[in-house]
Parts: C-alpha cells; sequence; structure tokens
C-alpha cells in the first residue's frame, strides 16, 4: 500500500523521543515500511531520515510580507494551519491508498472529507478546543474513521465521536529486554518533567520511602523545573541523569526494582506503563486514563491520584510482584505487533483488492 502519514509539526519523529506519541508514529511507520508499504512522512523536517519526510511547514508557501500582513492584522490564521493546509493539497494530489492522521490538529481532520482515499484519523488525546472543532466541524457527513488509542479515552470522546475502533498503543518487545534479576536498588521515573507529570509527587514518594529515584526526561517546563524539581534533587537518594535515549531509558528501567508513574492527568494510554512490563518491572501508578487498562493486580499497584502516602505502601507491596508476569503481560497486551495489526486490518477493510498497490510482505 501507499500510505501518508500525518504528524504533528512540533517535534520531529526521531530518537530521543519528545514524547509516546512521537514514539507511536515513528514505531508505526517503521514497521509498515519494514513490511513492503511506501509510507510517506508529513512531519517536522528534521524528522527520521529513514523516512521518505514530506516537512510540514509554512515556508516558502506564502511572500513573507502575506505572512506578516496575516499576524498584523490578527486573521486567525497561523503558520501551522496553513502548513497543514498545504499539506493536505499535496496528499489529495497524490495516488495513497490510505491516508492515517496522527497531528492531533483540526485542519487534517476538516478537510479530510475531501479526500479520495480512506482518511483515518487517530485520536491521542482528550477533547481540546481545536480538535473538537474538527470532530464537530464533519459530524453528522463523516466519511473518516475514527480510532482512539484505549477505551478510557473514547469515553471522554463518546459525546462528539460515538463509533470509534479500538487499537491500543503497542511497542516493540525488542527493545524492551526482559530482565528477571535487576541489578540496580532504585526505582525509576521518566518522562516529560512537567506539573502533569508527577515528577514532584515520585520524587516525594521516594524520600519518604528512603528509596533512591533516578529520574530521567526532557525539562519540558523549565519554571517548574527550577522552582519545584531542583531542590529536591539535593537529597542523596535522589539523581536526574538527563532526557535518554530509548536504549538508555531500557537500561535503566530493565535493571530498577520498580517504576513509578504518576501522572496527574487522565492519561489517554502511557506508553511508560507498557515499556516498564516488557521488561518485567512492576508499577506503582496513579489511577486514572487507560492505567487500570493496562496493569493488573499481578504486574502493578495503583493508588489514588496526588496520594504521596497511598505511593510509600504500595512501593513496599510491589516489590513482591512478579517480573516475569509483568513481561508476560507485555506480550498479551502491549505489543506493537498487535497494534501494527489492527491498523493494517484497518486499512485493508477499506480497500478492496485490486485498489492496494502494493500488498503485505508477510
Amino acid at each position: 500500500m501507499r500510505i501518508a502519514v500525518i504528524a504533528h509539526s512540533l517535534y520531529p519523529i526521531r530518537e530521543p523521543f519528545a514524547g509516546g506519541l512521537e514514539m507511536i508514529t515513528h514505531s508505526l511507520c517503521s514497521t509498515l515500511q519494514s513490511n513492503g508499504h511506501i509510507v510517506h512522512l508529513y512531519a517536522h523536517k528534521d524528522s527520521d531520515d529513514r523516512f521518505e519526510v514530506r516537512p510540514l511547514s509554512s515556508n516558502g508557501l506564502f511572500p513573507r510580507s502575506i505572512l506578516l500582513d496575516i499576524e498584523a492584522q490578527n486573521l486567525g490564521v497561523d503558520g501551522e494551519s496553513l502548513s497543514y493546509i498545504s499539506a493536505i493539497n499535496t496528499i489529495s494530489a497524490e495516488n495513497y491508498d490510505i491516508v492515517h492522521n496522527h497531528s492531533l490538529h483540526h485542519i487534517p481532520i476538516l478537510m479530510g472529507n475531501l479526500m479520495d482515499a480512506p482518511v483515518i484519523t487517530t485520536i491521542h488525546t482528550p477533547p481540546f478546543t481545536l480538535l473538537k472543532i474538527g470532530a464537530y466541524g464533519t459530524k453528522g457527513n463523516n466519511r473518516q474513521i475514527f480510532t482512539m488509542v484505549s477505551r478510557s479515552l473514547h469515553e471522554t470522546w463518546k459525546s462528539i465521536i460515538p463509533n470509534a475502533e479500538i487499537i491500543y498503543n503497542g511497542i516493540d518487545l525488542n527493545k524492551w529486554s526482559f530482565n528477571e534479576f535487576p541489578k540496580g536498588d532504585y526505582l525509576f521515573w521518566y518522562g516529560r518533567i512537567c506539573p502533569e507529570k508527577g515528577t514532584v509527587e515520585a520524587i516525594e514518594a521516594a524520600i519518604k520511602s528512603n528509596c533512591k529515584l533516578i529520574l530521567a526526561g526532557p525539562i519540558n517546563n523549565k519554571e517548574y523545573f527550577e522552582d519545584s524539581v531542583e531542590s529536591l534533587l539535593e537529597n542523596q537518594n535522589i539523581s536526574y541523569v538527563g532526557h535518554l535515549s530509548q536504549m538508555e531509558v531500557g537500561e535503566y528501567l530493565s535493571n530498577a526494582q520498580l517504576m513509578l508513574f504518576t501522572s496527574l492527568w487522565e492519561e489517554p494510554y502511557g506508553l511508560t506503563l507498557a515499556e516498564s512490563l516488557g521488561c518485567g518491572t512492576p508499577v506503582v501508578a496513579f489511577e486514572g486514563g487507560a492505567t487500570q487498562e493496562i496493569l493488573t493486580h499481578e504486574t502493578g499497584v495503583v493508588v489514588p491520584k496526588h496520594s504521596i502516602y497511598g505511593l510509600v505502601k504500595a512501593i513496599h507491596k510491589a516489590r513482591n510482584l512478579s517480573r516475569r508476569k509483568c513481561r508476560e503481560r507485555a506480550v498479551a497486551f502491549c505489543s506493537s505487533d498487535s497494534m501494527i495489526r489492527g491498523y493494517t486490518n484497518l486499512y485493508e477493510s477499506l480497500l478492496t483488492p485490486k485498489e492496494s498497490k502494493i500488498k503485505l510482505v508477510s
């Protein structure tokens, strides 16, 4: 098949990944390409050059004078929207079998009905205004397919998008090595360092538990880091190792006693949960979002949001969980093979055999 994948334009689709969405988009494109499909990735210009990247940029589309006029007159048109409009026009002119939108932007949804090829939009986030505009704009006359990455996420969208396929995210388990006998004596936390990811809560729980904690991830909110996190790093049990590659994260994660998942928002999926299970590392997590869809009582301990006391108790309880059961859960529920199979089955269901230019290589 010839597939156009539309990503967001904020961060490159390459390592070190800015977040889970970038990793999932990269994994999807990589596997589809390996399976013999032709994939064109509409994304940030600095995305992985192993893909055929079509840069999302408004640069060169219009004379600079026009862009300055748009800004000066507050016309409500931004460069990102212009870049998506240009991309959709390009996609419409090409002979794609499938258009798969992961952009989190309203323009591909609003313009998706105008394309000849089947359009799939995967929703990765709870509703926010611009994305709701896209969904409302096509409601009642929708020719597109929507997919959601968890059942809990679909619940937040049901009033706007009542019908959606549930295709869970997945990880390449070959990149997350199972370790039944970890060498480390520490807990591990990783993700974007920002209030909604609960970095401070993880640190406070580790300090109260008298446990070593290693933190990793990009500083997404500098003010939060400087005001709330940095002073806590003076504790001898707490260390921050920076923004790591996937391989480096895997090394820390597989040798950790436990992984702390302290997200304070309703995580649509939570890839770090899947990655931890893949390494065999049990999880202590705040409840909410898709957490309870991924974790079982054999693989993690879930506590109420904001409860530091709950985390402390759970840390001691989770040490007794089976690392082998964690890996088994990852294989059964969290693999990229299952995710790719779900998407390719959906692609094929939208095509007749004669319409597909290139068939799946088994």
